[in-house]
């Protein structure tokens, strides 16, 4: 037997065109292709594989823009010496958006709810088709129709079926007033998708075998205990996953890698007559799966190596969903990629080898992002705005320019960052600032006013000691030039201010620890400047924060109690501590209160024009300062949530950690308890996704005293009772 093998050379690629669209420019065509890596290679064979997908891509997008009936044909023209032209015609079609969606059939809910599962195709929403919510695509109404059957697999209908949507054109009849009232027919499409929700099925029972309840016990010291099954509890799928991986979870080993790794089976028995569904939930006795593969699918700006340094799932290893979850949530974290759906991974077991093969599906967003933030300042509230960019020079590396300021500070910021530095958990980052603090008391205060610009360098570095704890050490080096200005002009009996100016330069190394799980957060950090560091600031600096957050047990389970404790204190150990390293806080700790009314009030002496010494009180800032704040929060739809708070603190200026020069403290107003309680609304920005907080206070525990400064002189130094207040960001 001769056996040929005939071969046909593909010509070289010489030129390509795209005609014909007027939707799509030459420009938006080129950046489409270099953005999914689909550009044409010049002088390279033409491969018409690579061909059909950039006419795949373009009639896609075209699709996507409300033109179902685009087409893109490829002429190939053939020239001399080996060569091709290639011409892509582009025909847009008639834009046809989806102008009604119906849903046929009995789908157990009403058609309200059902809507609100569809987020791709949803022409009745504000601004659809700027927005292209309102432009057919096969791959959008599968993730629409996904939605649709989640919602009622999690809501008592486990047997319910959701079909391939009917597209139709229709014309509807519209009537316009520009320039004139008359009517004018619209083409669009109509959306049929049928559903069959099935019967409810409730959830009757959970029932642990024996072995089960032993090991949990044995693991963890205690019981599992149940909640009591209401007996109109709709039975959802996404319910009994999560019950089984939260008994997974209490099963877990610290050896989890060694193979020492038990997982919980979840068996629901359906009864058609009673539809009701009891819940069995066993240990399994046969050794875990082993990960034989991990693949990522759909990566083209970031290689392989970042996706998996982020979760903790190796090749080799026991299949650990709990570590593969965690991983996926931290990879979303970086806003790089889309958010990762289930539908998205996938795992295919092999019982013969007892091993599996993980599959994710990402969907890269972009290297480049802005993203906007709102905080608190030390005064006032501030909006942020920052620019990343990473791996511009192909080293991983993070690029950040960062600008945030309010009425009474700025702060901007050059970074750059790079993680896994040395082949370790840990990333090193570079930084110059540059910040600007003006405070401005207007609430009955007479200076000191205190101006102050700090730039420097930073340059932090942080090691993962594990998925929810990190540890860091930080060096700055930074210039401080300081103003504090003594009363106002504001008045003609008063003589003009006196500014005293200050220059400092500090040397910084601190450290910090940081355990994050999600809903519970701890922060201690420290540093300390001078001595063997070098320059003029002496100071030691420490500070702590707790948070922790858990669903509510008792009323709702979608509502949560948050509770946060913190404490800052800063001290000169040998020379003058400078003003700026005070605290100026307000309602940042103690919702109702101004700034710098939660430390103490001080004496200031100023000189009129006649030369009479008058004494004026002046927020003399604080040093050391704690508070604890309690919310019982009930979250609403459109990213609205309502709070009720109670706010406790208190701040002190310790005159032994200021160095040689002390004011003139009123020591009735050091350390006093501040304690607030009200109402919050906080509304997250769409777009920006800024958090903004809106709150009434009523000060319970108040500064309300009458001080005699003299024999014929009074000071009545008092804190409002009540007070509205927003900000921001979210507190804690």
């Amino acid at each position: 037997m001769a056996v040929l093998f005939h071969f046909d050379e593909e010509p070289f690629l010489s030129r390509v065109e795209y005609s014909g669209s007027r939707l799509l420019s030459q420009n938006q065509i080129a950046k489409l292709l270099e953005e999914n890596k689909l550009a044409p290679g010049l002088g390279q064979p033409a491969d018409p594989a690579a061909l059909h997908r950039i006419a795949l891509a373009i009639r896609t997008t075209l699709n996507e823009l409300g033109h179902p009936k685009a087409s893109v044909q490829i002429h190939r023209q053939p020239q001399a010496n080996a060569t091709l032209k290639v011409r892509f015609a582009i025909v847009d079609g008639p834009h046809l958006p989806v102008r009604q969606v119906r849903f046929e059939g009995h789908a157990g809910v009403s058609e309200k709810l059902l809507r609100a599962q569809m987020q791709n195709i949803a022409p009745w929403k504000p601004l659809a088709s700027l927005r292209s919510k309102n432009a057919y695509t096969q791959s959008a109404f599968e993730e629409d129709r996904r939605r649709i059957f989640d919602y009622l697999q999690n809501h008592g209908y486990p047997e319910a079926r959701v079909g391939n949507a009917h597209v139709a054109e229709i014309k509807e009849c519209r009537r316009n007033w520009f320039p004139f009232p008359h009517h004018r027919e619209h083409s669009g499409l109509l959306l049929s998708i049928p559903v069959q929700a099935g019967p409810f099925y409730r959830l009757e029972s959970i029932e642990p075998n024996q072995a089960l309840q032993q090991a949990i016990e044995n693991h963890g010291g205690k019981p599992l205990l149940f909640p009591t099954i209401d007996r109109e509890r709709a039975f959802s799928r996404e319910e009994v996953d999560k019950l089984r991986r939260f008994c997974s979870a209490r099963l877990r080993s610290r050896n989890s890698q060694s193979g020492l790794l038990q997982t919980v089976d979840a068996h629901p028995i359906f009864d058609p007559e009673k539809h009701s569904v009891r819940l069995k939930l066993n240990l399994d006795d046969l050794p875990p799966y082993l990960v034989h593969r991990i693949e990522f699918q759909g990566l083209h700006k970031f290689n392989d190596r970042f996706v998996r340094r982020r979760i903790p799932l190796g090749e080799g290893y026991p299949l650990d969903e709990h570590a593969l979850e965690v991983g996926l949530r931290k990879l979303a974290r970086t806003g790089y990629f889309k958010p990762i759906r289930r539908e998205n991974i996938q795992i295919r077991l092999d019982d013969g080898r007892h091993t599996a093969d993980v599959s994710i599906r990402l969907e890269e967003i972009g290297q480049q992002r802005v993203t906007f933030d709102g905080g608190r300042a030390q005064f006032g509230s501030t909006l942020g705005l920052a620019y990343t960019v990473f791996d511009l020079l192909d080293h991983e590396e993070l690029l950040t320019a960062r600008l945030e300021g309010g009425p009474e500070s700025l702060q901007l910021l050059l970074g750059i960052a790079k993680e896994g530095i040395f082949g370790t958990r840990g990333s090193l980052a570079f930084s110059i600032f540059d910040n600007v603090i003006r405070p401005r008391f207007r609430h009955g205060v007479q200076g000191p006013f205190l101006h102050s610009r700090s730039e420097g360098i930073s340059v932090p570095w942080t090691y993962a000691l594990t998925d929810s704890d990190s540890f860091g050490v930080n060096y700055t080096l930074s210039r401080t030039i300081s103003d504090q200005t003594f009363g106002t002009p504001s008045s003609s009996t008063t003589s003009p201010p006196v500014d005293l100016r200050s220059r400092t330069s500090s040397r910084s190394l601190g450290t910090a620890w940081v355990h994050d799980t999600g809903n519970k957060h701890i922060l201690f950090s420290d540093s300390a400047s001078g001595s063997f560091l070098g320059g003029d600031e002496n100071m030691l600096h420490a500070s702590g924060e707790t948070a922790h957050i858990f669903r509510d047990p008792l009323f709702a389970s979608t509502n949560a109690w948050a509770f946060r404790t913190t404490f800052s204190a800063s001290g000169s150990y040998r020379g003058e501590a400078s003003p700026y390293s005070r605290f100026f806080d307000g309602d940042e700790f103690v919702r109702g209160l101004r700034d710098g009314e939660l430390g103490p009030v001080a004496m200031t002496e100023r000189s009129t024009t006649s030369g009479v010494i008058v004494s004026s009180p002046s927020y003399a800032g604080a040093n050391l300062i704690t508070a604890a704040n309690a919310e019982y929060r009930i979250p609403f739809r459109n990213g609205l949530e309502a709070t009720g708070f109670f706010d406790l603190g208190s701040g002190w200026l310790l005159p032994n950690w200021l160095g040689p020069t002390k004011p003139n403290l009123l020591r009735a107003t050091n350390g006093t308890l501040h304690a607030s309680t009200g109402v919050q609304f906080q509304w997250t920005i769409p777009g920006i996704q800024v958090p903004f907080r809106s709150y009434y206070a009523l000060n319970v525990l108040r500064l309300d005293r009458v001080i005699p400064l003299s024999g014929r002189s009074l000071l009545h130094p008092h804190n409002r009772l009540g007070a509205f207040g927003w900000g921001l960001g979210s507190l804690f």
